[in-house]
């Protein structure tokens, strides 16, 4: 029998509450609180080194059953080279990382089970009326690619709630040896052309800067040195969030006591106070990641901190969606066909994974969600809601901080929520009151529970409530749903598919609870919706008797048996032939040619015709997407490509011809691309070489003076580097690099580097590090033309770029010399995690001011 595992500092201070005899009460004020968006909680996506796919069974069950409010397209960190145009990943951006092996693998799956579509995740989303939000990938894609995206998704129909930009940038500066971007400053202008083609086709979009992860503030301080001279672009702010997380291993209790203390640090009107100081007052927020990521509190406690972590931040009125990292870790495969599809691809072998049954392994966070979601999905508003005498638990540094929380919710469907959670092994029942009066209304209730933190997983349980009292169990989530006084509204219904049949015009929507009856209003004058179908219990009908050749405009109604109606956005569509496409990129790599089109309106998918050199003539159904790789074509070989769009109607003219011959060495761009301001005002370029290229690889080197808008500064650079002797002093200029072989030039350029700049006002330089026989390091540091006036320090800082954490730590420096300007620093090996990497810079404070040396100058490793 496993021995059950309780830690002793949970006993005792459990022993010491239930010796107490306070009234324990949750009182729930209906006349004061918030409104929320419906479907305000959700999750991050990333399926794309699984089996599933947005259209595997498995998958859309669980998305079913688990009914999040909205998903992100695509993914996080996975999605950094992913290709929006083809839905597959790229070589060319995978080889642009410094670990891409984790792409490698992203390209072999989604080329054994096929694209990941947009499409098919909006269709998956519209059957839940679940909402989208993109996060673009700028770190490999051009403002180019953005603007297309976004014009496929007009021409789809998409309803995108808000654009977020990059996945987690601040994790691509100097410091950890990368120049993405040298600070948010620097972000912020690269993410600018992304934003106007954005708002080229939705000038009211909604635009997310990715500004921080726990601890990372100073990213988000520099991105409001931009907002400061340039205005702000942006009109959402969206963070990550991994509080519990840490770069230490840590006990269970340990564990327990940081997680106590960071969820409510996360979360607290100080942090949001911070927020909007550096961004603006009552700026709308998302937040596309969170979790514990701390290995100790996998399972209850996890499940639990999840679902407070939600509604800690929705009790900030301007917090519109929270999503977890991510769905298929909520409900994963039950059965592992990962090897299956490696060997597919190795073999080059066709492999339907749709038909591949995985099964779901419904973990406890999953369950936690399921339960949650009931309130979310269903409500518009939180009312005031306040614990007395609730749970204490023990946090950091010997603190004891509040263990339990809850919200409630005024629910559009019949019914109103309450959401307890509690982090504490304590149990005791709980007064209800509504509106100061005892909640007398029968109570249905569903709760998970556990007696101990190792508990992994464990069953979903009911009871009915009836004496408004609830029993707050140990470990626990507890959701309550009661009848309300109000009668049931309906969310605005949404169609998420409109496309032109043979006969007519076909829309389709997500069936809603509590919904009676469905119609569509339609004409030729978007104010003056004449015509209307009959009345539908389903969710699709098929429009017939349009005019071929005129534009249509269609309205979803929505009537419950109230009588109380709800429309839809008014969605527009020409009822005839799509027009053609237009190539406008293509890509050579290895036996593959990428071809990427302008999407037009109207069209249900595109056909892909190359024809070859000796006239023979391939015709591809790519299905809805606005970018396709084809496989198999042959080295040094001529071939014609062109597009064509087709829906219920037939098919358009192809585009005009692009011809490409594949030659074996392409070669990769180099990465890493930086440039530093020397003392002279030259600018030095440096890259990386990809070790995959041939041996005769030469480089060209990119000047512009905008972004994105390059000019040839230098071509035959045979070094990894190159002088820029050609500036002109106070101008801005950005620089990229591609290779070249004989073969021809590389497809894409990398990262593009904006100059680090020389600091001539004063200087700090760690001079040497060294260890001494302890394994302890000794830095030295110099330093120039700095004035120690008032209260000063000095020393360095130091974080581990082992991996993604975000922790920094200072250390003090001694023996002073103000003669020389140096000073010492020691580094207790103690301090350091074993075998990590640390990015270190020397810093002198001088009169509240910190003056830092440069970054990714000195990087260490632990023994």
């Amino acid at each position: 029998m496993k021995k059950l595992f309780i830690p002793l500092f949970l006993l005792l201070y459990s022993s010491f509450a239930y010796a107490q005899n306070e009234v324990r009460s949750i009182n729930i004020d209906p006349n004061s609180g918030h409104k929320i968006d419906v479907g305000s909680s959700g999750f991050n996506v990333r399926i794309a080194d699984k089996v599933w796919s947005y259209t595997h069974p498995d998958l859309r069950e669980a998305v079913h059953e688990l009914q999040p409010g909205w998903l992100r397209y695509f993914s996080g960190t996975m999605g950094d080279a992913f290709n929006s145009a083809t839905g597959q990943y790229d070589l060319d951006y995978a080889m642009m990382f410094d670990k891409s092996k984790q792409y490698l693998t992203g390209y072999e799956f989604t080329d054994v089970k096929g694209p990941h579509r947009i499409t098919d995740l909006y269709q998956l989303l519209g059957e839940i009326n679940g909402k989208l939000i993109v996060t673009v990938n700028a770190f490999s894609e051009s403002p180019t690619i953005t603007r297309e995206l976004a014009r496929f998704v007009k021409n789809n129909h998409i309803e995108v709630e808000a654009w977020q930009f990059c996945n987690e940038p601040y994790f691509y500066v100097p410091h950890r040896e990368r120049y993405w971007w040298n600070s948010g400053y620097d972000y912020a202008q690269k993410m600018k052309p992304h934003a106007d083609a954005i708002l080229e086709v939705f000038p009211e979009a909604k635009l997310a800067l990715n500004f921080t992860w726990d601890g990372i503030w100073g990213f988000m301080k520099e991105i409001n040195l931009y907002q400061k001279e340039h205005g702000a672009f942006w009109n959402t702010f969206s963070k990550h969030s991994y509080a519990p997380h840490t770069g230490k291993k840590q006990t269970i209790e340990e564990a327990y006591k940081r997680a106590n203390t960071k969820l409510l640090e996360a979360t607290d009107k100080y942090a949001m106070e911070e927020i909007e100081a550096y961004t603006a007052e009552g700026i709308p927020m998302i937040i596309t990641e969170f979790g514990v990521w701390n290995k100790p509190l996998n399972g209850i406690y996890s499940s639990v901190y999840h679902i407070e972590y939600v509604m800690r931040q929705l009790q900030h009125p301007n917090t519109r969606f929270v999503g977890a990292h991510e769905v298929s870790s909520k409900y994963s495969p039950k059965e592992n066909f990962n090897q299956l599809i490696r060997d597919a691809f190795e073999k080059g072998e066709k492999l339907d994974t749709d038909s591949i049954r995985t099964g779901i392994n419904r973990t406890l966070e999953g369950k936690a969600y399921k339960i949650f979601h009931e309130a979310t999905n269903n409500s518009n508003f939180i009312y005031n809601t306040q614990i007395e005498n609730g749970f204490k638990v023990d946090g950091m540094k010997g603190s004891q901080v509040d263990g339990n929380f809850a919200q409630a919710y005024r629910g559009i469907n019949g019914f109103d929520y309450l959401v307890v959670t509690n982090r504490s092994t304590n149990s005791t029942s709980f007064e209800l009151t509504l509106g100061g009066k005892p909640l007398k209304k029968e109570l249905q209730i569903e709760y998970i529970s556990a007696e101990t933190l190792d508990t992994k997983n464990t069953d979903i349980k009911t009871e009915i409530g009836k004496e408004g009292k609830i029993l707050v169990r140990p470990l626990s989530l507890t959701v309550v749903k009661w009848k309300s006084d109000t009668k049931p509204l309906i969310q605005s219904p949404r169609i998420y598919d409109l496309k032109v049949m043979e006969n007519g015009v076909k829309a389709i929507w997500g069936k809603q609870n509590g919904v009676e009856t469905y119609q569509i209003h339609y004409g030729k004058d978007s104010k003056k919706l004449k015509q209307k179908t009959s009345v539908v219990k389903g969710n699709e009908v098929e429009i017939s008797g349009l005019e071929k050749g005129k534009t249509y405009y269609f309205q979803l109604k929505a009537t419950n048996s109230y009588g109380e109606l709800s429309y839809s956005t008014i969605l527009s569509l020409d009822f005839s032939l799509p027009q053609s496409p237009r190539i406008f990129k293509t890509a050579r790599r290895n036996n593959t040619a990428t071809i990427m089109w302008e999407s037009v309106a109207g069209a249900e998918g595109y056909l892909l015709k190359y024809v070859q050199e000796n006239g023979k003539e391939v015709i591809v159904d790519t299905k809805n997407v606005f970018g396709y790789r084809v496989k198999d074509l042959q080295m040094d070989t001529n071939y014609a490509f062109s597009v064509a769009a087709y829906n219920g109607l037939g098919q358009s003219a192809f585009s005009a011809d692009e011809e490409i011959i594949l030659k074996k060495d392409i070669p990769y761009s180099p990465r890493n691309v930086s440039a530093k301001e020397m003392t002279n005002g030259d600018i030095k370029i440096n890259w990386i070489a990809q070790k995959q290229n041939p041996p005769q690889t030469k480089y060209t080197v990119y000047r512009g003076a905008k972004l994105h808008e390059f000019e040839v500064l230098a071509e035959n650079v045979e070094q990894e580097f190159y002088i820029d002797s050609s500036t002109e002093k106070g101008k801005q200029y950005f620089y990229t690099v591609k290779a070249k072989t004989e073969a021809g030039e590389s497809n894409f350029y990398p990262n593009i580097a904006t100059p680090l700049k020389a600091n001539k006002g004063y200087s700090i330089e760690i001079t040497s590090t060294k260890k001494d026989a302890k394994g302890d390091f000794i830095i030295d540091v110099a330093f120039k033309n700095i004035l120690l006036d008032g209260e000063y320090s000095y020393g360095i800082v130091y974080s581990n770029i082992s991996f993604l954490n975000v922790e920094e730590a200072r250390v003090e420096g001694k023996a002073l010399n103000t003669n020389s300007g140096t000073f010492q620093v020691i580094l207790p090996k103690n301090k350091l995690q074993s075998k990590a990497r640390f990015a270190i810079k020397a810093f002198v404070n001088t009169n509240g001011k910190d003056l830092f040396s440069p970054d990714s100058e000195n990087i260490i490793q632990a023994d």
